[in-house]
């Protein structure tokens, strides 16, 4: 499954570098969002990857050959922080991890929880590990993400949904107490992240539209979001940030927090997104993962990124190629090949609209 190397004229390191510097590029950069997908083509559970700092990075090198692709990513997600403070994680051989325990699920007392070593803390260890191994591995050839979660979602990671909803409502100073909290227990894991040359995307799947609206957004996630961002451009790079779900409420909000790029979930129109941001933040999605990816057909991948790069390829700020959200473990690997191959038809730089037709 060794990858088609002279498909491509640039290495992934020296397409994205280019993208961003403003010089020519063969084609468009592309992020499949990997994630745990990686697990299952190089032959193991997801919780055998989720628990080995070997066996993690050896599956994202393998999907890396396998694809081709333009960002390797690994981090503990929404989740990391939580259980770097106490949460209790379940891992399923097929399955994403999920939340077995909630640390603070009968309790407001943060007097116990301190910012957590990310040397010593929960698996924080392993994810460096295998970060340090990719790096070694990759790092001269395609650049290496990690992805960790927004303040909201590990916020409620620790509590737990039904907890920290009402919580919004009947202890708002808690709920503020908590957040700051999580982004000072996430600081000092990204700075260990950014001295290894990766880059960072914060995933906040607990601050979309679908469960909070704007007022709550602007008056819990948004403040905290700020936060951390304006800590990790002290240290790195601005870094990538995705919300799930319906954001075209919040999508000016999501580009005032600092964020180097938004990746859209697919339920966001990419020329509205444009409409609205694209000229103050690059824009980066958004490929529908269940349908197009998941249940579809390489054909039905290729038209959704024909009409991703129709949508999105001249946004002021920029467009880089990507999925709507993470990609399921089980996509057919064909679909993500017929993926790559749709960024070398479609987005072959300078762009051709007449291929979007």
């Amino acid at each position: 499954m060794t990858r088609n190397v002279s498909k491509d004229q640039m290495t992934p390191l020296e397409r994205v570098t280019a993208f961003m510097t403003g010089q020519p590029y063969d084609r468009i950069p592309c992020n499949p969002s990997l994630g745990n997908h990686a697990a299952t083509i190089a032959g193991l559970t997801v919780a055998e990857y989720q628990n080995s700092a070997a066996k993690m990075a050896g599956a994202q090198i393998f999907a890396y050959q396998t694809y081709g692709h333009d960002f390797v990513g690994l981090g503990p997600g929404h989740t990391g922080v939580a259980e770097a403070l106490g949460t209790g994680l379940a891992f399923p051989d097929d399955s994403t991890p999920f939340v077995r325990d909630f640390a603070l699920q009968d309790s407001i007392d943060l007097s116990g929880l301190t910012i957590p070593d990310p040397l010593k803390a929960g698996r924080f260890p392993l994810f460096l590990e295998a970060l340090d191994i990719v790096t070694e591995r990759l790092g001269h050839e395609v650049p290496i993400g990690f992805v960790i979660g927004g303040p909201m979602s590990a916020a409620y990671s620790l509590r737990g949904a039904e907890a920290l909803m009402k919580d919004l409502y009947v202890r708002p100073e808690f709920v503020h107490e908590l957040l700051d909290l999580c982004v000072k227990g996430t600081i000092p894991l990204l700075k260990e992240v950014a001295m290894r040359g990766a880059g960072i995307v914060i995933v906040d799947p607990v601050s979309s539209g679908s469960l909070i609206g704007p007022g709550f957004f602007r008056q819990f996630s948004l403040p905290y979001l700020k936060q951390l961002i304006d800590a990790i451009r002290e240290f790195a790079t601005p870094p990538v940030l995705h919300i799930c779900g319906d954001t075209r409420k919040i999508l000016g909000d999501m580009a005032e927090t600092g964020a180097g790029g938004l990746s859209l979930d697919n339920a966001i129109d990419l020329a509205e997104a444009k409409h609205q941001v694209g000229s103050q933040v690059m824009i980066i999605g958004n490929v529908n993962p269940a349908e197009s990816m998941y249940n579809g057909t390489p054909e039905l991948v290729k038209l959704d990124v024909k009409n991703c790069m129709k949508k999105a390829h001249d946004s002021p700020k920029g467009y880089l190629l990507g999925l709507g959200c993470e990609l399921p473990i089980k996509t057919p690997p064909e679909n993500v090949h017929a993926l790559i191959d749709a960024a070398r038809i479609y987005g072959k730089y300078p762009y051709d609209s007449e291929l979007f037709s």
